[in-house]
């Protein structure tokens, strides 16, 4: 049987920890565009992921489907012809080869876009950051 009187303590503590948190939070408004900057980012960068995956998964389906063809089409009729079989493995092993490359061009440019995405958050982050401690620092003259 669990211990329920825990429970009670443990919520009433974690209770106490956001409330420390909110008044920190709402203390400093510079702290917002940085988490709101963080939050951005991740949004973009899960963005290019699913592209990615997506585009890389359509890559491996065309590979699986040509690969079937291929064995159907080297093991069909009465007579195997290795040339024509070893010639239609060699055409599928080229469009795999173009696969992986094409796997790996999209890789780079989806890093870059990530890098981007993150560099000009941060940067707007930092612009807003500034504009925040300008408006607190006006504040506090008057």
């Amino acid at each position: 049987m669990p211990n329920t009187s825990a429970k009670p303590e443990t919520q009433e503590t974690f209770t106490e920890v956001l409330k420390s948190m909110q008044g920190m939070m709402s203390l400093n408004p510079t702290i917002m565009p940085q988490v709101e900057q963080f939050w951005r980012a991740q949004d973009r960068l899960l963005n290019e992921a699913e592209e990615y995956s997506r585009l890389w998964f359509q890559r491996r389906h065309e590979a699986a489907r040509t690969a079937i063809e291929t064995a159907r089409e080297t093991n069909s009729g009465d007579k195997i012809e290795p040339t024509k079989a070893m010639r239609q493995m060699a055409e599928w092993q080229r469009h795999s080869i173009e696969r992986m490359v094409e796997d790996a061009r999209e890789w780079f440019e989806m890093v870059s876009r990530c890098s981007k995405h993150v560099i000009e958050t941060e940067a707007e982050a930092i612009g807003e950051s500034m504009e925040a401690t300008s408006k607190v620092s006006d504040k506090s003259k008057k």
